[in-house]
C-alpha cells in the first residue's frame, strides 16, 4: 500500500506508476491509500480509505467489483458498515500508538478483538505494530485476522531488510 500522503498529484502519479510496475512484475498487488484519482489513473489493485475519506460504497462505484476496497475501523459499527458497503477488508487500529498519525486514537487488543469478532470481512491490524509485538497481536485467535500493516516498523529503522526479516519470522512462529 502506497502511503504518500503529501506528495503532489503528478509526483504522486508517477511514483504509484513506478510501483505498479514493481509490484506486477513480482506479482503482488498495489494498494493506493486515500487516493481514489490516483488509483484509478495508475490502474492499481485497489484502494485504502478511512473514516473521514469517500466512503466505501462510493469508491466501489467508482473502482468496480473487481478492485481491492479496504477501510480503516475502530469499532464494530464501521466494520458492519464497510461490510455493508462493499468493502473487501478492514484494518484495524491504532491497535498501539504510532508515530505515522498524530493523535490517532489507539484500541487495543480488546478493540481488535471486539472489531473481528464483529466483522465478516479479513482484518488487517495495523498501528504500532512491530517485531516485539507482533506475535500478541497474531495471537487473539480470531481466525479473521488475516495480518498485520506496519510503516514505521520497517522505514524508521536503519536497516528495512533486516526489520522485516525479524518482523516475518515472528509472523511464522506466531501463526505456527
Amino acid at each position: 500500500m502506497n502511503r504518500e500522503k503529501d506528495a503532489k498529484t503528478r509526483d504522486f502519479l508517477e511514483v504509484a506508476k513506478s510501483c505498479i510496475k514493481i509490484c506486477r512484475a513480482h506479482g503482488v498487488p498495489l494498494l493506493i491509500n486515500d487516493r481514489i484519482d490516483i488509483a484509478l489513473a495508475c490502474n492499481a489493485d485497489g484502494v485504502h480509505v478511512g473514516q473521514s475519506d469517500i466512503p466505501a460504497h462510493e469508491v466501489r462505484r467508482l473502482l468496480g467489483p473487481n478492485k481491492i476496497i479496504g477501510v480503516s475501523c475502530k469499532t464494530t459499527e464501521q466494520a458492519e458498515q464497510a461490510w455493508i458497503d462493499g468493502a473487501d477488508y478492514i484494518g484495524c487500529g491504532g491497535v498501539y500508538p504510532t508515530n505515522t498519525k498524530a493523535n490517532n486514537l489507539t484500541v487495543g487488543i480488546d478493540g481488535l478483538k471486539r472489531v473481528c469478532l464483529a466483522s465478516k470481512l479479513p482484518v488487517v491490524a495495523i498501528g504500532g505494530i512491530n517485531h516485539t509485538n507482533a506475535a500478541a497481536v497474531m495471537g487473539i485467535g480470531i481466525p479473521n485476522l488475516k495480518g498485520v500493516a506496519v510503516v514505521s516498523a520497517l522505514f524508521d529503522r536503519q536497516c528495512v531488510l533486516e526489520e522485516a526479516s525479524k518482523l516475518h519470522a515472528t509472523l511464522v512462529e506466531a501463526t505456527t
